[in-house]
């Protein structure tokens, strides 16, 4: 197996960084994670967005949202530095929480993430918008 990110090991690593700073809610370190030219996918939209796009959405999720979670149901490592990750993200306000199950490919190449493609569930997407007095997305 090839993975060009040194070993699948590195891979598997930061991919689970990049959940433990979104749950930490830290986008500084998410963009740490990130290469400059990374393309985040997402198939309610089935839209690219850069770099900063993707982290101006993160940002707003960190900022209106109290609690967030992943409740892990996999993460394979694949071929090529591609990790897998099935999981529910939790998500709530202190009085409501909304579970969003959702499949993600992240790429890692040389310790950096240059691509991810995100497969989730936009009806559960949207309730946690609602939840958060956010406008509903991908409709």
């Amino acid at each position: 197996m090839n993975d060009n990110s040194g070993t699948g090991q590195d891979a598997l690593a930061t991919a689970g960084a990049l959940f433990a700073a979104i749950e930490s809610k830290d986008p500084a370190a998410v963009a740490a994670l990130y290469a400059d030219d990374i393309q985040v996918w997402h198939n309610f939209s089935n839209a690219c967005q850069d770099k900063a796009a993707n982290l101006e959405t993160l940002s707003g999720l960190c900022a209106s949202v109290p609690e967030i979670h992943y409740d892990v149901t996999e993460r394979l490592l694949l071929e090529d530095g591609r990790v897998l990750q099935r999981h529910v993200l939790r998500a709530g306000n202190g009085r409501e929480e909304v579970l969003i199950p959702a499949c993600i490919f992240v790429t890692v190449r040389d310790g950096r993430i240059v691509a991810i493609h995100e497969y989730l569930d936009i009806a559960q997407a949207n309730a946690l918008r609602a939840l958060t007095g956010r406008p509903p997305v991908g409709a």
